[in-house]
C-alpha cells in the first residue's frame, strides 16, 4: 500500500538523517581535537577546509538518499559508500602529514559503512579503502617518507577487516535466518492459509489506516462485501476438498478484478475499492459479478455472488459501521434474488 510505503520511506530517511548527524559530529570533532592537541602542526585553515569537506560530502550523501531513484537502491548504496570513503581519503590528503592522526577515522568509516549493509558492499568498501590508501601513500610526501608506517596501516586495512568479515558473515547468516523466520511468521499471521490472500486481521488493520488517511484527504472509497451463492451445496455434494478448491479459485478471480482483497472466513470476502465516481464503481461491481458467475471446473453446480457495497464517508465513517452496512447491503442483494450487487444507500429500493 502507498500509505505503508510512504511511512517506511519517511522512517528510512529519518534514520539516515541521524547517521548524517553522527558523521558530521564525529568527523568534525575528530579534526577539532587534532587541532586542539597538535596546534603546532595543524593550522586553523586546514581544520576549516576539513570541516567544509565533511559538510559538502554529507550534503551530497543526503541528496543521494533523498532523490536517487528508489528502484536503484542497491546502486545508491554502492555510490554512497564510495562517496564516504572518497571524502575521507580527500580529507586525509588535505591534512598531509597530519593525516597520520586521521587514519583511524578512515578505517572506522570503511569498516562501519561496509558492514552496515551486505557482504558485497563490505567487500567493495574493503577494496576501495585499500586502493585509496595506496593512492594516498603515492601522492603524499609524508607517507612516502614514512613508508614503513604507511605499509603498517595498509596491512591493517587488508588483514583486520578480513577477520571481521568472517565474524560479520556469520552474523549476517544468523540475521538472514531470523529475518526469514520473522517474514514467514508475519506472512502466516496476515495471510489466509487456504487462499493465500490477506486475512481478517490484515483487513481490520488496513481499514483502520485507510479511514484515518481518507478522513484527512477528503477522498472516498468503497467496501465490497462478497458472499458466494450456493457454496454450501458444493460442500454437501462434492465434499470440503472441492469446496476448498472453489474458494481458492474464487480468491484468484476476485484478485483479478480488485487487488485489495481479503478473506474473512468461509465463503465471505471483502475488498477495499478506491474510486472517483459512482459510474466507475458500478462498472467494477458488475465485472466482479460476471467473473464470479462463470463456471467452476469439475462441478456442475452454478455459483454466483451477492455483493454489498458501503461507501466512506457517505454511509459511515467508522470501521464497525462501514463493515456492518456493507454486510446489510449484501444480505439485501441475496433477498433480491442473488447474483447481483446492492449499495447500502439504495437498501430501501429494489437492487
Amino acid at each position: 500500500m502507498a500509505i505503508e510505503y510512504d511511512s517506511m520511506r519517511e522512517e528510512y530517511l529519518k534514520n539516515e538523517k541521524i547517521q548524517i548527524g553522527i558523521r558530521l559530529v564525529f568527523t568534525i570533532s575528530s579534526a577539532f581535537f587534532i587541532y586542539l592537541f597538535y596546534q603546532e602542526v595543524v593550522t586553523r585553515n586546514t581544520i576549516i577546509e576539513v570541516a567544509a569537506s565533511v559538510v559538502f560530502y554529507n550534503a551530497l550523501y543526503y541528496w543521494l538518499i533523498r532523490y536517487f531513484p528508489h528502484s536503484f537502491q542497491e546502486e545508491r548504496i554502492y555510490i554512497t559508500v564510495l562517496v564516504d570513503i572518497g571524502a575521507i581519503s580527500y580529507i586525509m590528503y588535505i591534512l598531509q602529514e597530519d593525516s597520520a592522526y586521521y587514519a583511524g577515522t578512515l578505517l572506522w568509516f570503511s569498516m562501519a559503512y561496509g558492514m552496515r549493509y551486505s557482504r558485497k558492499v563490505a567487500y567493495l568498501a574493503h577494496l576501495t579503502i585499500v586502493v585509496s590508501w595506496i593512492a594516498l601513500i603515492v601522492s603524499s610526501d609524508f607517507w612516502l617518507e614514512h613508508i614503513s608506517f604507511a605499509i603498517g596501516w595498509l596491512l591493517a586495512y587488508i588483514i583486520l577487516p578480513i577477520y571481521y568479515f568472517k565474524l560479520v558473515a556469520r552474523l549476517h547468516a544468523n540475521v538472514e535466518q531470523l529475518h526469514q523466520y520473522a517474514y514467514e511468521s508475519n506472512r502466516k499471521a496476515i495471510h489466509d492459509q487456504l487462499t493465500g490472500i490477506f486475512n481478517r486481521s490484515m483487513f481490520d488493520e488496513d481499514l483502520e489506516k485507510l479511514i484515518k488517511y481518507y478522513k484527512h484527504s477528503g477522498e472516498q472509497f468503497a467496501l465490497f462485501f462478497i458472499d458466494l451463492d450456493g457454496f454450501k451445496e458444493v460442500n454437501d455434494t462434492y465434499g470440503h476438498d472441492m469446496g476448498d478448491n472453489v474458494l481458492i479459485e474464487t480468491a484468484k478471480r476476485i484478485k483479478g478484478v480488485l487487488h485489495q482483497t481479503y478473506r474473512l472466513g468461509g465463503d465471505e470476502f471483502v475488498c477495499i475499492v478506491p474510486f472517483k465516481d459512482s459510474k466507475e464503481l458500478k462498472t467494477t461491481a458488475q465485472k466482479l459479478i460476471e467473473v464470479l458467475n462463470k463456471e467452476y471446473e469439475d462441478i456442475t453446480i452454478t455459483l454466483s455472488a451477492s455483493v454489498g457495497i458501503s461507501i466512506f464517508p457517505y454511509d459511515a465513517t467508522t470501521e464497525f459501521e462501514l463493515k456492518k452496512r456493507a454486510d446489510q447491503a449484501m444480505y439485501k442483494a441475496k433477498e433480491s434474488g442473488k447474483n447481483r450487487y446492492c449499495f447500502f444507500h439504495e437498501i430501501s429500493l429494489e437492487c
